[in-house]
Protein backbone atom coordinates (compact mmCIF):
# COMPACT_ATOMS: atom_id res chain seq x y z
CA UNK A 1 0.00 0.00 0.00
CA UNK A 2 1.43 3.36 -1.01
CA UNK A 3 1.85 6.20 1.44
CA UNK A 4 -0.40 9.20 1.05
CA UNK A 5 1.77 11.47 3.21
CA UNK A 6 5.37 11.51 4.44
CA UNK A 7 6.34 9.75 7.64
CA UNK A 8 6.80 11.64 10.90
CA UNK A 9 10.53 10.94 10.79
CA UNK A 10 10.85 12.44 7.32
CA UNK A 11 8.89 15.53 8.35
CA UNK A 12 11.11 15.96 11.44
CA UNK A 13 14.29 15.63 9.35
CA UNK A 14 13.01 18.16 6.82
CA UNK A 15 12.11 20.60 9.59
CA UNK A 16 15.58 20.24 11.12
CA UNK A 17 17.24 20.64 7.73
CA UNK A 18 15.24 23.76 6.95
CA UNK A 19 16.06 25.34 10.31
CA UNK A 20 19.74 24.54 9.91
CA UNK A 21 19.87 26.01 6.40
CA UNK A 22 18.08 29.14 7.61
CA UNK A 23 20.55 29.51 10.48
CA UNK A 24 23.49 29.04 8.10
CA UNK A 25 22.16 31.71 5.75
CA UNK A 26 21.56 34.11 8.63
CA UNK A 27 25.11 33.46 9.82
CA UNK A 28 26.62 34.12 6.38
CA UNK A 29 24.68 37.33 5.75
CA UNK A 30 25.06 38.50 9.35
CA UNK A 31 28.82 38.03 9.23
CA UNK A 32 28.93 39.84 5.90
CA UNK A 33 27.05 42.78 7.41
CA UNK A 34 29.35 42.76 10.46
CA UNK A 35 32.39 42.78 8.17
CA UNK A 36 31.06 45.79 6.27
CA UNK A 37 30.29 47.64 9.51
CA UNK A 38 33.74 46.73 10.86
CA UNK A 39 35.47 48.13 7.77
CA UNK A 40 33.36 51.31 7.81
CA UNK A 41 33.49 52.16 11.53
CA UNK A 42 36.89 50.89 12.62
CA UNK A 43 39.08 49.86 9.69
CA UNK A 44 42.19 49.74 11.86
CA UNK A 45 40.73 47.27 14.35
CA UNK A 46 39.46 43.93 13.11
CA UNK A 47 36.79 42.68 15.52
CA UNK A 48 34.58 40.77 13.10
CA UNK A 49 36.54 37.54 13.68
CA UNK A 50 35.32 37.50 17.29
CA UNK A 51 31.74 37.77 16.08
CA UNK A 52 32.45 34.94 13.64
CA UNK A 53 33.94 32.78 16.39
CA UNK A 54 30.92 33.30 18.66
CA UNK A 55 28.50 32.63 15.81
CA UNK A 56 30.42 29.50 14.84
CA UNK A 57 30.06 28.24 18.42
CA UNK A 58 26.32 28.86 18.39
CA UNK A 59 25.98 27.23 14.95
CA UNK A 60 27.96 24.19 16.13
CA UNK A 61 25.67 23.75 19.13
CA UNK A 62 22.59 23.99 16.92
CA UNK A 63 24.14 21.56 14.44
CA UNK A 64 24.73 19.07 17.26
CA UNK A 65 21.14 19.44 18.49
CA UNK A 66 19.69 19.06 15.00
CA UNK A 67 21.95 16.09 14.23
CA UNK A 68 20.83 14.29 17.38
CA UNK A 69 17.18 15.01 16.58
CA UNK A 70 17.60 13.87 13.00
CA UNK A 71 19.45 10.67 13.88
CA UNK A 72 16.79 9.89 16.47
CA UNK A 73 14.19 9.73 13.68
CA UNK A 74 16.21 7.20 11.67
CA UNK A 75 16.38 3.50 12.24
CA UNK A 76 12.74 2.56 12.13
CA UNK A 77 11.03 0.08 14.39
CA UNK A 78 12.90 -2.99 15.53
CA UNK A 79 11.24 -6.38 15.53
CA UNK A 80 12.10 -8.90 18.22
Amino acid sequence: MARTHPSKGFVARERHRGALVLHALLMIFGLGACAVVNRMLSPGTLWVEWVALAWLGAFSIHLWIFARGTLATMGGKRER
